[in-house]
């Protein structure tokens, strides 16, 4: 019985010693895969670049605003350049109607205050905030105005939208 015991064993340890040893070495795949690990760890870090934006007035006067990262900034951002009217609303904000929609999900809400960018979802219209306003749930945040906040009040007519680049 002992032997025929130590030789279940042996024979099972036999056997668990070539499985392991089939693990151990390396193959073309397991290389692959890490190469395609770090491309894809390169190509994410490159989307979460900052994105500005320049508005630019006929009398040459400019906006810069940079974007938030939401799904709904990048789609305004795909969209560009434009050459879009610009339009006055309440006594706090212009607005502009962007010719796609923009994808909310995910987007932060908006706390609007002088010099949020955000996009108002009923209606489909992004707008510069040049004085404060209250918060609203249909209020989507794209970015903020980093230079020429001074001069929103200010515009009207047809602006050109445009994407910076990368400094």
């Amino acid at each position: 019985m002992k032997k025929i015991f130590l030789l279940l064993s042996l024979l099972l340890m036999t056997f668990s010693l070539t499985a392991c040893n089939a693990q151990v070495e390396p193959t073309q795949d397991n290389t692959t895969a890490n190469t395609n690990v770090k491309t894809t760890t390169e190509t994410t870090s490159t989307s979460t670049q900052t994105k500005i934006i320049k508005l630019t007035t006929t009398n040459k006067q400019t906006i810069e605003i940079e974007l938030n990262n939401s799904p709904a900034a990048n789609d305004l951002y795909n969209q560009l350049p434009l050459s879009i009217d610009l339009e006055d609303y309440s006594t706090n904000e212009k607005i502009f109607y962007p010719p796609n929609k923009l994808n909310t999900e995910s987007t932060p809400k908006a706390t609007p205050k002088i010099g949020t960018l955000a996009y108002y979802e009923p209606w489909g219209d992004v707008v510069i905030f040049y004085d404060d306003f209250r918060a609203n749930n249909d209020l989507y945040e794209l970015g903020h105005v980093i230079s020429g906040g001074d001069i929103v009040s200010e515009l009207s007519g047809t602006v050109t939208i445009e994407a910076m680049p990368n400094q």
